[in-house]
């Protein structure tokens, strides 16, 4: 995952490969399973997410138990989650 950050920054960023590997050192990548919650109804999220690989998809429950969603996020996409109550 990090090889996708790099190319990533590489691409999209004016920045020197001494700046990136700087960068680089203080992330915290993570690599999360298909159907894993980032934030719950409720929640306040104090992260921030970068798709590297996959898709994320922000989505309601209703009462009566559908989902609504409301947005997907895709590769090289960043995620802000805000609470649609």
């Amino acid at each position: 995952m990090i090889n996708a950050l790099v190319r990533f920054m590489e691409k999209n960023a004016m920045l020197n490969n001494t700046e990136i590997e700087e960068i680089v050192k203080h992330l915290n990548v993570q690599t999360v399973e298909k159907g894993t919650l980032l934030l719950r109804q409720g929640e306040i999220s104090s992260k921030c997410y970068f798709v590297l690989a996959g898709c994320v998809r922000q989505y309601s429950c209703m009462e009566d138990g559908r989902e609504i969603t409301y947005n997907f996020f895709k590769e090289e996409q960043a995620v802000v989650m805000v609470n649609k109550q």
